[in-house]
């Protein structure tokens, strides 16, 4: 197996995990929140706000830049 295919099959298992647990989060009685409960718990503070403005800069700095 090469780099590349370890790669895309990481990047596959992330993105199924991540359909899952939404897809559990939507179950009735569920304790997992879901992405727009974690994102408004995460928003209710300033210290949370700029966490999600350092995450956005870093992820626009060092993904998306060329």
């Amino acid at each position: 197996m090469t780099s590349h295919y370890a790669t895309i099959l990481g990047y596959s298992l992330a993105t199924a995990a991540g359909i899952a647990l939404g897809i559990r989060a939507h179950r009735p009685g569920s304790r997992i929140p879901t992405i727009g409960q974690l994102l408004a718990r995460i928003m209710h503070d300033r210290t949370g706000r700029i966490a999600i403005i350092a995450w956005w800069a870093f992820i626009g700095l060092h993904l998306f830049s060329k």
